[in-house]
């Protein structure tokens, strides 16, 4: 079975409920484990053992918080390891020229730099989920409609 991890900060509760949004999104597909847990609590083995990685974060000063930018770090130690898995990004921020797409920007370099592929939207926010303070049913179902996506590319080619 295919396993997609989804990690994220939260701080507000709002990229917790993307997250949430997104694996409800994930879970619908047959034939993949979804995985949801706190960037704090996620380490580089978890990403290891992933398919795709999903990683959400506020947006601080228009890029990722330091907490996902500490586990994005640590996952050098399997620089090479992560290649051809899927990855994604999603952020939440307070104003709609908040920083929302440097803030996915800089998430999906890190995975890029891993040699990860990476699943775009064409209709929607480009390069992944994003809300303005709490996700309002449009960005909820913009996220169910990402995990289903990613999920779908995960099969494809795990």
């Amino acid at each position: 079975m295919a396993k997609i991890l989804i990690t994220y900060f939260s701080k507000s509760g709002n990229t917790r409920k993307m997250a949430e949004a997104i694996r409800d999104g994930a879970v619908a597909v047959e034939g993949v484990e979804v995985i949801l847990k706190k960037v704090q609590e996620t380490t580089p083995d978890d990403m290891l053992s992933a398919d795709g990685i999903l990683m959400g974060s506020p947006t601080y000063f228009g890029t990722l918080a330091a907490e996902v930018k500490t586990l994005m770090d640590q996952s050098v130690r399997y620089f090479g390891k992560l290649n051809g898995k899927v990855g994604g990004a999603f952020t939440s921020s307070m104003a709609i020229g908040g920083g929302n797409e440097t803030t996915l920007l800089s998430i999906l370099q890190g995975l890029m730099i891993h040699g990860m592929v990476i699943q775009g939207v064409q209709k929607g926010n480009h390069y992944g989920p994003v809300s303005i303070k709490a996700p309002d049913e449009a960005a909820q179902t913009e996220c169910n409609q990402y995990g289903r996506l990613v999920a779908e590319l995960v099969l494809r080619l795990a």
